[in-house]
């Protein structure tokens, strides 16, 4: 009789669980976007993260959420204001907001290579 009752809540399914997220996808997806009504994608917010930076003389670039950028350039909404080693500042396109800077973590900074003697 235990069994029963276990195999009738299990095939049962629970309110409300129906309009959770796919915890295994992204936040925000093309799907998402197609459907999304414009105010939607205007207020959605965006992470930004250093993937990589790229210093060759004067030539300064950086990978963020994917997008190859280099000082004065666009990704996602935000303006590229410096290229550092380890770092990039941003300002984003809202009226008073700080700048921000995005870092890369230790373990992700690579040395330049050296010839060997």
């Amino acid at each position: 009789m235990l069994l029963v009752g276990v195999r009738t809540l299990a095939a049962t399914p629970s309110e409300g669980v129906g309009n959770l997220p796919d915890p295994m996808q992204p936040p925000f997806t093309a799907a998402k976007l197609a459907t999304a009504t414009p105010d939607a994608v205007v207020n959605q917010p965006v992470n930004y993260r250093l993937q990589g930076t790229k210093i060759s003389g004067r030539h300064r670039s950086a990978v963020i959420n994917g997008q190859l950028v280099e000082e004065g350039g666009q990704v996602d909404g935000a303006t590229v204001v410096t290229i550092n080693k380890t770092s990039v500042m941003i300002e984003s396109g809202d009226s008073g907001a700080q700048p921000s800077t995005l870092r890369l973590l230790k373990h992700d900074v690579k040395q330049q290579a050296h010839d060997a003697p």
